[in-house]
């Protein structure tokens, strides 16, 4: 990009202004090189600029180099948009009276419109002006006969049909994103778009289907409905979403895995799987990556949640096969401390110890959990001497640390002192009552293995 803008400023049609060139250089130089000019006053000497330095033309200076900055990143976005580029042109063709160039993009400009795979509102824009554009070359007497001679063509319902789609589309979009705002932060803000539904006619729906996707969108934000809506939203975004530009891609799949993630957290089942199915998808298409990087938090939300279904051979696949997303710096905790757990649910102890051995522990969050974990293993592999040697150190470790808020250390804590009375326990009585205080205690590490650890004592004989 730095290189194309230098080009740009290079041309004498953009610039003719020697010193501007000479800023450009110097700057580009230092964004490159990450070593930057020391003063505004040296930047000053380097572009040549006579007498002593005035504050004042070096900012009218500065201002230009943006204001052309600023048109250089206007011409690289038309660049990009080949239907308002085509657009554009019909209309400069038209205003210059070109007339002989007119019909020959007259013809690209429709063949391009047939060629292009994009269903987004924009495109329908873009064919209601080119639609528009056609019109306005007719005069007046011209465009009577036409409505005449041609009100049932095709061309005529083709301008109110992708005007209407373009408005509904992007009514509908800011229904959305209002409804997503006032959810995140607590606003009070509505948008009524019951009237424009109640317009939407179902020819609308099979004619376009990004139509149909915010639809189903607004459905899933505004209202309790039926889980079939989110199959069918997405079924259709798994046909259509790459006919999206890239931003409006993530607006789809962040819909989805939202209304995903709000049936995991009410602990439906069906939704357990789904969860898996969807991260699988964004992560085959990269919606789920920022910067072809995954989050490390994503990643363990999907094992916790696999496992949590018995899904362990998936989860140890995903483990594997997907641990190069991650940044470099995390790769090494994140793939043994993960692959501990898959072992942790497989029962495999012994290998629980060996992958929790590899795990750095300067991470206080892979030293908390790993160490919870480790207890676990301790306790189920019935090394009861190492066991309780952790519940002392592990507990001094957790009142001495500064970093952790005292919520977060009680849950540690009640967790040991929980465990430590499942070792030494001496009466089924006293474990009824553990188990009672457990199911009332609400934020306990590892609350579900702990009552599964008291039942297999109470039913032991």
């Amino acid at each position: 990009m730095l290189n194309r803008f230098k080009k740009f400023i290079d041309s004498p049609y953009f610039n003719v202004n020697n010193r501007l060139r000479l800023m450009t250089d110097i700057l580009i130089n230092d964004i490159k090189s990450k070593n930057a000019v020391s003063s505004k006053q040296k930047l000053w000497e380097l572009i040549e600029m006579p007498g002593e330095y005035k504050d004042l033309k070096f900012r009218k200076l500065c201002n230009d180099l943006l204001e052309r900055f600023e048109k250089f990143l206007v011409i690289e976005e038309m660049e990009k948009d080949s239907p308002l580029k085509s657009n554009l042109l019909i209309k400069s063709l038209k205003d210059n009276k070109l007339n002989e160039l007119i019909n020959k993009n007259i013809v690209k400009t429709h063949l391009d419109f047939e060629r292009n795979i994009d269903i987004s509102s924009e495109i329908h824009l873009h064919k209601y002006n080119y639609e528009k554009n056609l019109q306005s070359l007719k005069t007046k007497y011209e465009k009577k006969e036409d409505v005449k001679i041609n009100l049932k063509k095709e061309s005529f319902k083709s301008m109110s049909h992708n005007l209407d789609i373009y408005y509904f589309i992007e009514k509908l979009r800011h229904a959305n994103d209002i409804s997503t705002w006032t959810k995140q932060y607590k606003i009070e803000f509505n948008v009524d778009v019951k009237n424009i539904i109640n317009q939407i006619t179902e020819e609308q729906f099979e004619r376009s289907p990004a139509l149909k996707i915010y639809y189903l969108i607004y459905l899933l934000l505004s209202e309790e409905v039926d889980s079939d809506k989110y199959f069918e939203l997405k079924e259709l975004a798994e046909r259509e979403i790459q006919n999206f530009p890239k931003i409006e891609q993530s607006e789809i799949f962040d819909a989805l895995f939202s209304y995903c993630v709000k049936w995991v957290n009410k602990n439906d089942l069906k939704f357990h799987k789904e969860y898996l199915n969807i991260n699988e998808w964004g992560i085959s298409e990269s919606f789920v990556l920022k910067n072809n990087k995954l989050s490390p938090t994503s990643f363990r939300n999907y094992v916790v949640i696999g496992l949590r279904i018995g899904e362990f051979n998936r989860v140890e696949k995903y483990i594997t096969d997907n641990i190069y997303l991650l940044d470099k710096s995390f790769q090494e905790n994140a793939l043994n401390f993960n692959l501990a757990r898959v072992s942790f649910y497989k029962k495999e102890f012994n290998l629980v110890l060996d992958y929790l051995n590899k795990v750095n522990y300067a991470d206080i969050w892979y030293n908390l959990n790993s160490k919870i974990l480790l207890m676990a293993a301790y306790y189920e592999l019935d090394e009861i001497f190492a066991l309780e040697a952790m519940f002392d150190s592990y507990s001094i470790f957790l009142r001495r640390e500064k970093s952790l808020e005292t919520i977060r250390k009680k849950r540690h804590l009640d967790f040991i002192t929980i465990l430590k009375k499942l070792v030494n326990f001496s009466s089924k009585d006293k474990l009824q009552k553990i188990k009672k205080d457990l199911i009332y205690t609400k934020f306990v590490i590892n609350k579900t293995w702990l009552l599964e650890k008291i039942d297999e004592l109470l039913n032991k004989k």
